[in-house]
């Protein structure tokens, strides 16, 4: 079996992109509130801008799990959440955004 030929050719995949409520207020205004995943993936944008562009590095040195491959794996995941928020679980998210707000200084705030 040719398993190349299962795929969906790349043209019919679509980006999911996240928009904040300034940008699109339609979510909240329908359901009231932010999901728990896009509420930490905006913790996170905030937490790589304090960091820089060398965020991972600096993660990496500071937290021993995020050193090894599973923890490269988090750290991924959660960088392309932002683009496609149907990528990342809740849980590596949140893994990620809490050593990094504790990283930058910055104060923790309760998720639910």
């Amino acid at each position: 079996m040719n398993f190349v030929s299962l795929r969906m050719p790349i043209q019919n995949h679509r980006k999911i992109t996240m928009h904040s409520p300034e940008e699109d207020p339609s979510k909240i205004k329908e359901f009231g509130y932010l999901t728990i995943k896009e509420r930490l993936i905006k913790r996170f944008v905030v937490a790589r801008d304090v960091l820089g562009k060398h965020w991972r590095d600096e993660l990496a040195e500071s937290d021993p799990f995020f050193n090894t491959k599973l923890g490269a794996d988090f750290m991924g995941s959660v960088s392309q959440a932002i683009s496609d928020t149907s990528r990342g679980h809740v849980d590596r998210i949140e893994r990620v955004v809490v050593a990094m707000e504790k990283l930058a200084g910055i104060k923790i705030t309760r998720v639910v």
